[in-house]
């Protein structure tokens, strides 16, 4: 039980230490800018650089983790992203930081991956489903943890390097902790993967488009959702961009609620439920000529889409004998894809059809993941 439990950590460490980098970046634009002398928006870009290696990590994951090994490529990310981070904190060179964070997303994403597969080799059923979704209740804490410590850096005229000095710590930490840990519970069903093929259904696939369409949603709503509400209700930018931080407020809450809730219920009628919960909210929020509701409506949609990522994955791996880690890599691959290209794809149609129909193909995709988590439901989980 003991080993579980370090198996298990790590895997909540992958997730804290990539959220330590993704949540905390838009605090950090105007001090790199100011330190490096470059425009804004070229700072602002650096994320898609971490977005992008994430993606990268995610799909070299699918094919390396189990050529490598869990425990090596462990220790291999988690070196390389502590050595960024302390090369973020040294280098008086723009360019070194593009290539350091590009290099932390990348790794990132192949951490995640392990974090997914972690769970799925160690734990199974409800407790599989349980330490998913705490999984993304990690991710949301180190949200509020490392803002607050860049917050502290910044007032106390400290660079801006040391908020993420702080995560290279933690990944310095989860190294430490891998090397004393034994992964033979993830690496037998690695070996047993090289004879038997990944399990692959409509079950598995459709776990991996309902996440895809679901961050899809999600993004599109965190990108136009402030100029929406400006729009419409012709108030200040300023006061139209705390919709953004109602929702990660929520997040937080519904993520550790939500954790309680899987221990209790299956995870396909969890996803059922806070998939349709997530249609009519944001039906209302699109529709609402009240400006007074639009506050309680985005409470209300951080807190049932808070642990959507990992109930995906959750879901998905229900429906196979034994997960590999290629069906978690497959699953983390469609969300990353849909949170990385939602941005660019709803700016396309937003040109197009116009800012409001935007916004009313948020709730459309959510009716198309609550069909296809209707018609998968008919499907015998492997787990059952």
């Amino acid at each position: 039980m003991n080993n579980k439990i370090t198996l298990t950590a790590i895997s909540f460490l992958a997730n804290f230490i990539m959220a330590g980098f993704a949540t905390q970046f838009g605090m950090l634009i105007e001090p790199i800018a100011d330190k490096f002398a470059a425009n804004v928006n070229d700072v602002a870009s650096i994320f898609s650089l971490l977005n992008g290696g994430a993606l990268a990590g995610t799909i070299a994951a699918f094919f390396f983790i189990e050529k490598l090994g869990i425990k090596r490529i462990t220790l291999i990310s988690y070196s390389l992203v502590a050595l960024c981070a302390l090369a973020l904190h040294l280098t008086l060179s723009l360019q070194v930081v593009m290539v350091a964070m590009t290099l932390i997303g990348f790794c990132g994403g192949v951490g995640l991956c392990i974090a997914g597969t972690i769970v799925v080799s160690v734990w199974q059923e409800k407790l599989q489903s349980t330490m998913l979704v705490v999984q993304d209740a990690t991710f949301n804490i180190a949200g509020v943890i490392f803002p607050l410590i860049t917050t502290y850096a910044l007032t106390s005229s400290l660079s801006w390097s040391y908020s993420y000095l702080a995560v290279g710590l933690v990944a310095l930490g989860t190294v430490i902790i891998t090397l004393f840990t034994n992964f033979s519970l993830c690496e037998q069903s690695s070996n047993t993967e090289d004879k038997q093929q990944s399990e692959w259904n409509f079950g598995i696939i459709s776990g991996g488009i309902g996440l895809f369409l679901g961050m899809l949603a999600l993004y599109t709503f965190l990108t136009w959702a402030p100029l929406f509400v400006k729009q419409k209700f012709d108030i200040p930018f300023e006061e139209a961009g705390n919709i953004i931080t109602q929702y990660w407020s929520a997040a937080l809450i519904g993520a550790l609620i939500s954790t309680l809730i899987v221990t209790r219920v299956k995870i396909h009628h969890f996803l059922v439920g806070i998939i349709g919960l997530a249609m009519v909210i944001t039906f209302m929020i699109v529709t609402t000529d009240k400006l007074n509701w639009i506050g309680y409506l985005t409470y209300g949609y951080g807190f049932v889409c808070a642990a959507l990522y990992n109930a995906f994955i959750a879901y998905g791996v229900s429906f196979v004998k034994k997960a590999s880690s290629k069906n978690v890599s497959y699953i983390l691959i469609s969300g990353s894809t849909g949170a990385m290209f939602s941005p660019a794809i709803s700016s396309f149609f937003e040109r197009i059809i116009g800012l409001q129909t935007v916004m009313y193909v948020i709730p459309l995709l959510y009716v198309a993941i609550f069909i296809m988590l209707i018609v998968s439901g008919r499907i015998k989980p492997a787990a059952a």
